[in-house]
């Protein structure tokens, strides 16, 4: 009797170890933008595959992928939509991309890579419409000194194409001015720079992420989150530019985890002449 005992805790163990397990994540958000004399809305989904399962532990679930350092192939498709409010012109964005990100083993490098092609229609009523597509690129290479620390360069093609993951991420209103911004009229092609740290400050976890973007001009975000516990957190993010008269964008954040396997979050982002509120919802397998 005691040798079954013993027999099926473990096997009880493990299977509630796995059941918190993942391979597979999708993300569906949705986006509405006021403008001071129009609107916008904007529709995303991505997905990722994880080459080996995830174990969520007791670190915030929202960072699991990362502090595992899980390899992953992924894309996405996002749908922007923008109109003044007198009806002279309409903008249409049919982003499409995949992504790949790399923990090499037995090592503390990381490669990660995008390509993406964004299809950009304009409307004139008066005039009909004319589209055109255009494709964008993004690599990476980076290191990690110690666990939940990434240190990456790299370049990135953002002139006339969007990366749909980055906008369900981090929002159209941040994507688009990143993009015009760092591109200018030259369409330049843009060097990165990226960090992002993942620690257990007293009794809670942080995330900070810092970002920045060397083109025609230079912009740069930085954003912090605090895990309030493994399933909740609420963020705050700054984006702004070395051009002139640059506006700066403020983003809040928080997102809940009702399961290991579904979360929901909102944000709220704001610049000079436009505000957005955007909802999003996250899916495991």
């Amino acid at each position: 009797m005691k040798k079954l005992s013993l027999v099926t805790a473990i096997f009880a163990s493990v299977f509630a170890l796995n059941a918190n397990a993942y391979q597979a994540e999708s993300t569906v958000s949705y986006e509405h933008i006021d403008m001071d004399d129009g609107k916008g809305n904007s529709v995303a989904i991505t997905g990722k595959y994880y080459f080996s399962p995830i174990q969520t532990r007791n670190a915030p679930l929202a960072e699991a992928a990362f502090l595992n350092k899980a390899s992953n192939i992924g894309g996405g498709f996002a749908y922007n939509k923008l109109e003044d409010d007198e009806d002279l012109i309409e903008l249409q964005f049919n982003s499409l991309g995949v992504t790949g990100e790399v923990f090499i083993p037995d090592t503390q490098f990381y490669v990660s890579g995008a390509l993406y092609r964004t299809n950009t229609k304009v409307t004139v009523p008066l005039f009909g419409s004319d589209s055109k597509a255009h494709n964008g690129y993004a690599l990476e290479a980076g290191f990690l000194p110690i666990n939940g620390l990434l240190f990456a360069v790299g370049v990135a093609d953002l002139s006339k194409s969007f990366d749909p993951v980055q906008l369900a991420q981090y929002g159209f209103i941040t994507n688009f001015m990143n993009s015009a911004t760092v591109s200018g009229k030259d369409d330049d092609t843009a060097v990165t720079l990226r960090a992002k740290y993942v620690t257990q400050i007293g009794d809670h976890y942080t995330n900070f992420e810092a970002q920045s973007y060397f083109g025609d001009e230079t912009t740069y975000r930085l954003a912090a989150d605090l895990y309030l516990d493994p399933t909740l957190s609420v963020g705050i993010s700054f984006a702004d530019s070395t051009a002139d008269d640059s506006d700066s964008i403020f983003n809040i954040r928080a997102q809940k985890f009702f399961t290991p396997q579904v979360a929901v979050g909102v944000g709220y982002t704001t610049i000079d002449g436009a505000d957005s509120f955007g909802i999003n919802g996250t899916f495991r397998f």
